[in-house]
């Protein structure tokens, strides 16, 4: 797996790493039914006054983490509007343009020749300070920091301490590597292949089985033998050894693999078993209008999918691969595979404890269960606590990671192909450049300057634009759907991811048919690759921890913001909804992301050379060239796939951030975090906010936490509601509408 750009530091040393040997281990743990009526709150429904009551009557302030919320969401449209996004150009002076004769020069040419050394000396340390003060005036003075760039400088320093968290990885080993300095930019290669280059640096990894750990000597003498072979002549190659600790699982991706592990064995492989009676209800054979609730179960499936279908299958499955390989991508199936279980139970108790309302309307989810199904137990003030945490999580992250980052990315896929024709015009006029400079054509090089100046100028201008008109005509588009609530957002999902999911596989189908005789080979090569003794002896745990990081932030299992779309389906039977939930992992990581899995070996994309070292393409970019290798207009469907997921991804976290909000401050509020979220919307478009993304990425990873904790107290009871269920649907309790 290449390293990081966390863990990747500039060296001038111009260093590329071989790795040798990995070594690392792995480890888990953990464990009775009431209707929905008896869970119904009193008319002041808002958490705070259950928060309050739990307090007792000697505290009466707001808790601090309300004031935190609200600072934090009115700031930002603030800051957006008083300067420039962060990261900015600042106007830079010519590197080029004629320096002034040197102060120091000059002093040198008046001074006397018979001056005594010392006062030489110290005529020369005179001229120095005097020069290098000039200088220091010459520097053209820094703007003050914005109010936006001062903000995405705090975020960033809070997600520097929220990735030592959840990031944090358990279980290491030490990793030896044998280093060889390089003196030039991607010249090198080792048998035969090219280095990766990043940040200066040159990596270069090798599967060797674990009997070839080499000592500093055996290193020595396979650079002798000619394994490495440097392309410049005159650099040399010292070999030395280093010794990092590498390897192991973050912390985050253990516990959500964990909590999935756990549900399945525990729900007795469930996810296995009741697949088919989960189709049967889809399709709505168990459906009754008359039941509580306000959209089918089709619907909230659909809901629940817009919210995870997205980005993640396209770019997460690429990212894998290119990091861990065609075996990364068999753990990602495994990973859907047992986070199906994780959905069932999450779903399950959404439905459970969910709270209808006299109108109809349902407020259900982690907030909820985690209140009222741990205060059952007697954990009243845990639950509260956890309730609260990932209410304020969710909120957050429907601001950013379901909002803002989703307008920006879809924006900018967009943008890319409406100036694919510019920038390679721009690449053109670079190169003649350049060529009329080596020539010494000084006419030519003054006509390319301005062209190419005028055209950064149009590209530039064409931006800004595009961002404010595509940030407007989103936001207008999401306003008609979320101020009509769950049933305006389920009917618009239930059309646009059957849509915008057959686009995508079609587009990737027609791919596989042109190249149909090479997938058992490739099918034979993702299990070669996931169960290889040299992955075994090296890089196994490295590419089981690539595949099921990838796959937790694809399909969401045991971060619990699926429960509150699940929990407004017509039922009064909560097994039957979990049912249903267990089928979006296997829909969104089984079936989608295999579809991208094969289109990218089947293009040779996640080792092409060209695309992955030269290039530099990762993510989506690298898909779009992948299918842009098959059919030229491929990348158009594929832009046209990526705003639809956008936009559906946007319309469902606003549900589950605004189901957030009505439990922390009531249900005559929400009108204002509707507002908000058309809001951030536009910013999100127009704005690059940096670290805030980050820091709302991060809060859709730690809604882990309290979400499977809270989970995992209450198996028991989703254990006896399954068991039950399933007698009386084994007896025929059940009647099928058709």
């Amino acid at each position: 797996m290449y390293p990081s750009s966390r863990s990747r530091q500039k060296n001038p040393g111009h260093k590329f790493v071989i790795s040798l040997h990995y070594q690392s281990a792995t480890a888990t743990t953990l464990f009775h039914r009431r209707t929905a009526a008896e869970h119904e709150y009193p008319t002041r429904s808002s958490l705070f006054h259950r928060y309050e009551a739990c307090r007792g009557p000697h505290m009466k302030r707001k808790p601090l983490p309300v004031a935190i919320l609200i600072a934090f969401v009115l700031m930002l449209p603030i800051a957006a509007l008083t300067g420039p996004a962060s990261g900015q150009d600042e106007s830079i002076p010519d590197p080029f343009s004629d320096s002034p004769i040197s102060p120091r020069a000059a002093i040198v040419e008046e001074a006397p020749v018979e001056e005594s050394a010392a006062e030489t000396v110290a005529a020369e340390e005179a001229a120095t300070a005097e020069t290098e003060e000039e200088q220091e005036s010459d520097k053209p003075e820094e703007k003050p920091p914005t109010a936006l760039q001062k903000i995405d400088s705090v975020f960033k320093n809070i997600v520097g301490l929220m990735e030592q968290v959840l990031f944090y990885r358990v279980f290491t080993s030490e990793q030896e590597y044998f280093q060889f300095e390089a003196t030039s930019r991607a010249e090198s290669r080792m048998n035969g292949k090219w280095v990766w280059e990043s940040d200066g640096e040159y990596f270069y990894k090798e599967k060797l089985p674990k009997l070839l750990k080499m000592t500093k000597d055996e290193a020595e003498a396979r650079a002798e033998q000619g394994d490495l072979i440097n392309l410049d002549p005159a650099a040399t190659t010292p070999v030395y050894f280093s010794v990092e600790h590498g390897g192991g699982a973050p912390i985050v991706v253990l516990w959500l693999a964990g909590g999935s592990l756990f549900f399945t064995f525990y729900m007795g492989f469930f996810n296995f078993w009741g697949f088919g009676h989960a189709i049967d209800v889809v399709r709505g054979k168990y459906d009754d209008p008359n039941e509580a609730g306000e959209v089918t179960h089709m619907q909230a499936l659909s809901s629940a999918l817009s919210a995870t279908v997205g980005l993640g299958n396209i770019a997460g499955v690429t990212l894998a691969m290119t990091m861990g390989g065609p075996g990364a991508f068999f753990w990602m199936i495994c990973c859907g595979f047992f986070g199906m279980s994780s959905k069932f139970a999450e779903c399950t108790l959404g439905q459970k404890y969910r709270h209808v309302k006299p109108d109809g309307t349902v407020l259900g989810g982690p907030m909820r269960y985690l209140d009222v199904g741990l205060s059952e137990l007697g954990f009243r003030p845990l639950g509260i606590i956890l309730s609260i945490t990932f209410t304020i999580m969710c909120i957050l992250a429907s601001f950013g990671g379901g909002n803002m980052f989703q307008a920006n990315q879809s924006g900018t896929v967009m943008l890319e192909q409406l100036q694919e024709t510019d920038k390679k015009e721009l690449v053109r006029l670079n190169e003649a450049l350049e060529t009329a400079n080596a020539a010494g054509n000084t006419q030519a090089v003054s006509d390319l300057s301005i062209s190419i100046q005028t055209l950064q100028e149009r590209i530039h201008n064409f931006d800004v634009n595009f961002r404010i008109v595509y940030g407007l005509i989103l936001a207008t588009f999401v306003a008609l759907v979320i101020i009509g609530g769950i049933k305006r957002i389920g009917a618009a999902a239930e059309k646009i991811v059957p849509t915008m999911c057959g686009i995508y596989i079609l587009a990737c189908l027609y791919i596989i048919a042109m190249h149909i005789g090479q997938i058992p080979s490739l099918i034979a090569l993702i299990f070669s690759e996931a169960f290889s003794p040299h992955a075994i002896g090296g890089g196994f745990i490295g590419v089981l921890v690539v595949g099921v990081q990838r796959a937790a932030f694809s399909n969401e299992a045991g971060v619990g913001s699926a429960a509150i779309a699940h929990s407004a389906a017509k039922t009064e039977e909560p097994i039957r909804e979990g049912a249903v939930a267990l089928l979006e992992p296997f829909i969104d990581t089984i079936v989608i992301c295999s579809m991208t899995a094969l289109v990218i070996l089947i293009t040779g994309a996640w080792n092409n050379e060209q695309w992955v070292i030269n290039e530099k393409l990762a993510g989506a970019a690298l898909t779009s060239r992948a299918f842009q290798s098959e059919v030229w207009f491929f990348p158009w469907v594929l832009s046209v796939a990526v705003i639809l997921f956008a936009y559906s991804t946007i319309i469902s976290w606003s549900y589950y951030g605004e189901r957030s909000w009505e439990q922390l401050f009531g249900p005559r509020s929400t009108f204002i975090y509707k507002i908000l979220t058309i809001c951030f919307v536009f910013l999100g478009a127009v704005f690059n906010l940096g670290a805030v993304l980050d820091f709302s990425d991060m809060m859709i990873l730690s809604m882990a936490f309290p979400n499977i904790l809270g989970a995992l107290i209450l198996a028991p009871k989703i254990k006896r509601d399954l068991t039950d269920y399933w007698r009386r649907y084994k007896a025929g309790e059940f009647k099928k509408v058709n």
